[in-house]
């Protein structure tokens, strides 16, 4: 009876090898999606940043609420040149420390999540507070640095149009102070928001203050309590008083001024 004979020869269907061309064919598939991928993902994360930092602003906002309930309708003080129970922001238990859950420093509600190093010899804090709420108010630098008493909340004529808090332009202090010590005003008005400076004309010793936090814009507290992104506003150190903006606070008043009554 005949035997069959085996065959070495391999089957068409049987398994083999991946070759070179394929390996770096999905290479490139790789790359292609990172590269459409990758723009996405900074943009969710920076949109995930903008959203905490505004959560941060309206817990403060909670604060400044439950401050003026205790202290019959005054709002604490912007700051000035000199430490003052009464400033919003305090290194000790002044302000608004007691009303706040965590002090300030990187990752508290002092701060937006976009600063993620902090040098300085005081908390991490990159809010600052409008400077016109006085009493009197809407009194320009330096002239305000002496009025250390905080605003009552009749005197705001429109509180949904008047910032509280903004996001301020990190200092960076020249010699004889340490050149690594970052501060942020305490208080000021819209030239002391980041991006109100031009890139090609800087701020001297600032970290980018030619730029917004959050790409083309910044987020404000507005005094009832409301946070809105908005690009910075770029008024002159002293505007004409028929500009009408969101800082000032006797909006009636500018425009008496300005029509000369």
């Amino acid at each position: 009876m005949p035997t069959r004979k085996s065959s070495n020869l391999q089957h068409p269907n049987s398994s083999r090898g991946i070759s070179l061309t394929e390996i770096l064919i999905a290479i490139a598939v790789v790359i292609i999606l990172a590269g459409i991928l990758m723009p996405v993902l900074v943009g969710a994360r920076r949109r995930g940043r903008e959203a905490q930092c505004a959560s941060n602003l309206r817990q403060l906002g909670g604060a400044f609420t439950s401050y003026i309930s205790d202290w019959n309708g005054y709002y604490p003080s912007p700051g000035g040149m000199r430490g003052e129970f009464n400033y919003w922001s305090q290194t000790s238990n002044g302000g608004l420390v007691s009303y706040v859950k965590r002090n300030g420093g990187l990752g508290s509600v002092w701060c937006c999540p976009e600063q993620v190093t902090w040098s300085g010899v005081y908390p991490a804090r990159t809010y600052s507070m409008n400077s016109y709420l006085r009493d009197p108010p809407d009194i320009d630098y330096p002239s305000c640095i002496g009025i250390l008493r905080g605003i009552h909340e009749s005197m705001i004529e429109d509180r949904s149009r008047t910032i509280l808090l903004f996001e301020g332009m990190p200092i960076t202090l020249s010699p004889p102070w340490p050149a690594d010590l970052d501060y942020i005003y305490r208080c000021g008005n819209w030239t002391c928001v980041r991006g109100w400076f031009t890139k090609e004309s800087p701020r001297l010793h600032t970290q980018l203050s030619w730029l917004p936090w959050h790409g083309q814009k910044n987020n404000y507290l507005y005094c009832d309590g409301h946070v809105a992104a908005k690009i910075p506003d770029k008024y002159p150190r002293h505007p004409p008083y028929n500009v009408t903006n969101e800082w000032w606070v006797r909006k009636s008043a500018m425009a008496a001024k300005m029509n000369g009554w």
